[in-house]
């Protein structure tokens, strides 16, 4: 946990004395509370504006991991129901990577494109309502239409709706960190406001599960409605996306009852305050509220005219002084974001005005070149490594049916050559889910930035040995079946781990630059822009909150891209295998 630094409290101030423990000074060279100012520094000592950085682990809300736990699940349930499903759902002859190419392809032009077409904030009600909408008419299209082109047609769309979906999930999740500028805000009476805690990384965390538990909740969907036939079954399997919606409108709490209102995960809200841009309240929030008006001579406080959050992201003031009302957008010195100013939604006070951030393409690009080494390119090469051993070397690991005096376990499994691949599938699905739960269920830390390369250099490794035992059958007879089950339980691990590290370690980097020192000097301008009551501070609070939104969602295209790679190599690839395995002597790759 991060320390504190506090000149002294102030006796009237509403906030909990904290234990000695948790205070220290902000580097070496900054005297403590506790030693008192050096004699020759007594003067700039009491002169320096106290720092206040607290990141508490909040405390767990059921609701939030509850609700994303589900929103993963139930987004890419329907993924794996038609990758499941796809010899019912093409003529004979057709090959089932038709299929894959339709069920990834368009994920992957959400993820790659919407970041960068969207402008200003995430409306999440309306994108949640669509996913689920495109989710149900594209299962329908799939059930009632036999013609190839219309299956493709619906794969496409219920492909698209998976790809949205899983990045606007992952940008919800950004919303439950509290913002820098909301963070490092100041009180009336000069004490530091001391941030809450981060609910990003619960938020990550508990979706990642989510989406790992898809693959065998999926699966087995499917075995269960198969015996009612393509068009009945999917027409069930189809009002899955309609939890996913109940989900966010009744479980999902909103982010003033984590972030502003204690973090107790108690009331949820209404759906207008779901995914709504929050500020960390200071630590007078209530003695301000509860302070008398006194601005009759038009002198009053600023702080009695502090800009809200509205239902849409936007900040607004109710003061018509304290923001202009310009034609066009301008550019903020400071930052050079995009800043319009605009009428506010109607919400029946005169002279509302809203202030909406809009990064611009420039801007997004420079958030996005640092991402691409330490998150994008590991997670498109686990992903490339991991599909291309699942599509195009597994389905050539074919060995002699195991024989219950050596493998008394295997054997009641493996009946019949056809079983091994579906074996090797199942493995898989079992241990990307327990890796992806490795920080939610299993309260595991997560893989390290510095290490985030390691998943990807092993998946490679794995490709690279599998391929060759594909090729060699180097193993020896009496292990090489248990020994490939080993190494797909590894593939994965390190698959469902780079997944879950990647996006968690995103959703807690605003919670650490959100430790923010506040300026030296007595300047007032200095202080009025510290304060998260002022304009200012309050626009930083919503940019930071879209370049978070920002930078999880360009990173989200990694996966997608690695399949899709993987996917048009694993085709050739397993043929080739195949027929080397035959030229040397090796057919049961072709008895399958």
């Amino acid at each position: 946990m991060h320390g504190l630094v506090c000149g002294e409290i102030d006796p009237d101030s509403r906030t909990a004395p904290l234990p000695a423990s948790m205070w220290r000074t902000a580097s070496a060279s900054s005297p403590s509370a506790a030693d008192g100012p050096p004699g020759r520094d007594h003067h700039h000592y009491h002169h320096r504006r106290p720092v206040a950085f607290l990141e508490p682990k909040p405390p767990i809300s059921v609701r939030l991991n509850a609700a994303f736990f589900l929103f993963g699940l139930l987004n890419n349930s329907l993924y794996v129901v038609i990758l499941t499903a796809a010899l019912e759902l093409l003529p004979q002859g057709v090959p089932t990577g038709l299929v894959s190419l339709a069920n990834i392809l368009p994920a992957l032009v959400a993820k790659a494109v919407w970041p960068y077409v969207l402008k200003g904030t995430v409306r999440y009600t309306k994108r949640i309502w669509a996913c689920a909408g495109l989710s149900f008419v594209g299962m329908m299209v799939i059930s009632m239409f036999p013609s190839l082109v219309m299956r493709l047609l619906g794969i496409s769309l219920a492909s698209f709706s998976s790809g949205l979906g899983e990045l606007t999930f992952l940008q919800l999740s950004t919303r439950y960190a509290p913002k820098p500028a909301a963070a490092r805000g100041r009180s009336r009476r000069g004490v530091p406001t001391i941030s809450q805690g981060n609910y990003a990384g619960d938020g990550v965390g508990w979706f990642a599960s989510g989406t790992g538990a898809a693959g065998l909740v999926g699966a087995a969907a499917w075995w269960i409605v198969r015996p009612l036939g393509v068009q009945v079954g999917l027409g069930i399997l189809s009002l899955l996306p309609a939890f996913m919606v109940g989900a966010y409108l009744l479980l999902l709490p909103s982010v003033e009852s984590l972030l502003g209102g204690g973090a107790g995960g108690g009331s949820g809200g209404t759906s207008a305050d779901r995914g709504a841009y929050a500020a960390v309240p200071s630590a007078d929030a209530d003695a301000d509220a509860a302070a008398p008006e006194d601005d009759d001579d038009g002198d009053g406080d600023d702080a009695d005219a502090a800009p809200r959050v509205d239902e849409h992201g936007r900040l607004v003031s109710s003061d018509r002084r304290s923001l202009e009302v310009v034609p066009e957008p301008v550019a903020d010195s400071a930052t050079g974001a995009h800043i319009l100013l605009a009428p506010a939604a109607d919400d029946g006070k005169e002279g509302a005005r809203a202030i909406k951030v809009r990064l611009s393409f420039a801007e997004k690009m420079e958030l996005l070149r640092p991402m691409l080494w330490p998150y994008i390119l590991p997670l498109v090469t686990v992903y490339f490594s991991e599909y291309t051993i699942n599509q195009g070397v597994a389905p050539t690991l074919i060995y002699p049916l195991p024989t219950r005096a050596q493998h008394p376990l295997l054997s009641r499994i493996i009946r019949k050559l056809s079983d091994y691949y579906p074996l090797y599938q199942l493995v898989y699905q079992t241990f990307v889910f327990i890796s992806r739960s490795s920080v939610s269920i299993l309260r595991l830390p997560a893989i390290p930035k510095r290490f985030l390369w390691l998943p990807a250099i092993l998946q490679t490794a794995l490709l690279l040995v599998l391929a060759s035992e594909s090729l060699h059958a180097w193993f020896r007879p009496s292990i090489a079946s248990p020994l490939v089950i080993v190494l797909i339980c590894i593939e994965g691990l390190a698959g469902g781990g780079a997944y879950v590290s990647v996006f968690y370690s995103i959703g807690l980097n605003e919670e650490r630059a959100a430790s923010v020192r506040l300026p030296d000097g007595d300047d007032d301008d200095e202080e009025d822009a510290a304060d998260p009551d002022h304009p200012k501070a309050a626009y930083e609070a919503a940019r930071r909150a879209q370049e978070h939104e920002f930078r999880i969602g360009c990173v989200g295209f990694g996966d997608s891209l690695g399949i899709l790679v993987a996917s048009l190599v694993s085709m050739p690839l397993q043929v080739d295998l195949c027929n080397r395995q035959v030229a040397s002597g090796r057919s049961l790759c072709k008895q399958v």
